[in-house]
């Protein structure tokens, strides 16, 4: 099995199709005009990754096998499981928000493991398992739906929560989580796609350049394989099968039109109550503002602050940003390319930890299941919020911020 290193690479965020250097292992080589990562060349560390790999599925076991939280109040004794809340949230109707939390911190983190599992192993016998491409393409759009570290943020906020109320013991499985977050982590750091890409064979083409005066070098989005390809004509990459675009179909009306629908959710998701709690009776029902305060009041004032920024702020910036860089190629606006890009990439980043309120309400109608003493729901706001954080991010997932640099061009 042979490997090749590509010598040109087009930047993904900019579309610069650039000469790469000779790079020595562990190397990074950055686009000269976004400063993008172009190319990442990396040690083999198939068999590491792979044990690490291995190691996540034991652990993902035991942290779906025994207890996670328990909490005592006043003698009553709640013990929850990984799956608690989640399976609270499907039996009180709200199924889709039940399917988005087992998803983001189940189903995806397990689905990765399996991935690595599965394309590594048979490397080790210098084979390729079949549809290796197909595998990769799954895993590289499930990466950022990964929030594994996210969820377990939210289980810290809200042990801190309950903390003043009842005891809060961490059970067996809580601990396996933590050390499955490590583990994933590692192993996708030290998982370089690339060096699987190279692996794969190219198909040879079957386009007829007479019959395609209109064809140019396109680079698939999925593998960065570079290939002649028509403008007008569907064509899918000889590599992986993508479909080939020169930029992303639509891509403009797309994410403006999810990002009107997440304006407009953002508002009833920040007024209705996320959490209706009950005590002796007596409920209280708590938006994610009031629940920032709430902290604020009783002297939690770093858990607010973690509630404000990733809850209120983060959203809000999504929003402002992607409509400022809708209406700045809308009205070809030649304001700093590279500063646009950059704020792109910031918006692409950090929108997953926006789930951690979600995350806050899936532990807390968990444990706090105690009638008559204390009662936890979850609040039609929380649903409202859940669909602004994944709006925003298939929003930013469908703009092309080449569209940017193409104005400059």
């Amino acid at each position: 099995m042979t490997t090749n290193t590509p010598t040109t690479a087009t930047c993904q965020y900019c579309g610069l199709t650039q000469q790469l250097p000779a790079m020595d292992a562990d190397s990074k080589a950055v686009c000269i005009r976004c400063q993008s990562v172009l190319y990442h060349k990396t040690n083999d560390t198939k068999q590491r990754t792979l044990a690490l790999a291995i190691t996540g599925v034991i652990l993902f076991i035991i942290a779906n096998s025994y207890p996670f939280l328990s909490m005592d109040l006043e003698g009553r004794v709640q013990e929850t499981t990984l799956l608690t809340g989640m399976i609270w949230l499907f039996k009180h109707n709200m199924l889709g928000l039940s399917v988005l939390v087992i998803g983001t911190s189940v189903i995806v983190p397990l689905l990765q493991l399996s991935s690595l599992i599965y394309i590594l192993l048979p490397m080790q016998f210098g084979k390729l398992a079949p549809k290796t491409e197909v595998v990769l393409r799954v895993l590289r759009h499930a990466m950022p739906w990964s929030m594994m570290e996210v969820f377990l943020l939210g289980i810290l906020v809200s042990m801190i929560k309950l903390t003043k109320m009842a005891i809060i013991t961490p059970g067996i499985a809580i601990w396996a989580y933590s050390a499955l977050i490590v583990v994933l982590i590692s192993a996708i750091a030290g998982f370089n796609p690339d060096n699987v890409w190279c692996r794969i064979p190219v198909q040879p083409s079957d386009t007829d350049q007479d019959a395609c005066r209109d064809s140019c070098t396109i680079t698939c989005h999925s593998c960065s394989l570079e290939s002649t390809a028509s403008v007008e004509h569907k064509t899918t990459c000889p590599r992986c099968g993508c479909g080939l675009h020169h930029r992303k179909p639509n891509s403009l009306q797309r994410t403006t039109a999810l990002v009107v629908a997440a304006i407009i959710l953002y508002i009833p998701a920040n007024l209705l109550p996320i959490t209706i709690s009950s005590k002796l009776g007596v409920a209280h029902p708590d938006t994610i503002l009031s629940g920032a305060i709430h902290f604020m009041m009783t002297g939690a004032w770093h858990i607010a602050l973690i509630i404000f920024v990733a809850s209120i702020l983060i959203p809000l910036i999504k929003l402002i940003t992607l409509s400022y860089l809708l209406i700045s190629i809308r009205f070809r606006h030649q304001w700093k390319p590279e500063a646009r890009t950059r704020l792109y990439r910031f918006t692409e980043a950090v929108g997953r930890w926006s789930m951690v309120d979600v995350f806050v309400v899936t532990v807390l109608v968990a444990l706090v299941q105690l009638e008559p003493f204390a009662l936890v729901e979850a609040g039609s706001g929380v649903a409202y919020f859940a669909a602004v954080v994944v709006i925003t991010m298939i929003a930013a997932e469908s703009f092309d911020p080449r569209l940017i640099w193409d104005q400059k061009d």
